[in-house]
């Protein structure tokens, strides 16, 4: 097991006749996918951003619940190595965070509070590789292995997701 697959739960993998039938697809989204997930993981996905933020805020659903959804279906659709960083710890602790802050406050973060957001292998997040597809840079800050910024900051945009609330919680290739 790779160090990729060791962050991905067990149950939120294909099993090899199905990773064969997903690769006859030409859509994966909806009915195939929808398969796998029961009836309140299909009530969940069905949201648009809008409609998640305003479940959170009224407590329909908790940013933890919604997370661990988006993630086990973002794993179930995409196991064809898109996925260049997995941040599910890292996400699951933030989407906490933010369901205490709203249980102990009444208030949200941010206007994406509890949103999970996946990014492009472009941008940095503190703690993780950004490769923007280019082997060579791995451990290193835009290839610079001596640089004090490896693995220590974030893009602005990056910052600015997490100051409204969002849960960044992957790291997709450039494709």
């Amino acid at each position: 097991m790779n160090d990729m697959e060791s962050k991905i739960p067990k149950e939120w993998t294909l099993k090899p006749a199905d990773l064969e039938d997903a690769k006859q697809q030409r859509k994966l989204a909806g009915p195939f996918i929808e398969k796998f997930l029961d009836d309140s993981e299909v009530d969940i996905i069905r949201n648009s951003s809008i409609q998640l933020v305003e479940k959170i805020k009224s407590k329909h659903y908790k940013a933890v619940e919604y997370l661990g959804r988006c993630a086990e279906l973002f794993n179930l659709s995409n196991q064809n190595n898109c996925l260049h960083e997995i941040m599910f710890d890292t996400a699951l602790r933030t989407a906490q965070e933010l369901d205490d802050l709203f249980k102990d406050t009444g208030t949200v973060k941010g206007p994406l509070h509890g949103l999970p957001i996946s990014l492009k292998d472009q941008f940095h997040v503190k703690g993780y590789d950004t490769s923007m597809g280019y082997v060579g840079w791995l451990g290193t800050y835009e290839g610079d292995k001596t640089s004090p910024k490896v693995h220590t900051v974030d893009s602005q945009i990056v910052q600015e997701l997490l100051s409204l609330g969002a849960v960044l919680y992957c790291k997709v290739g450039l494709q």
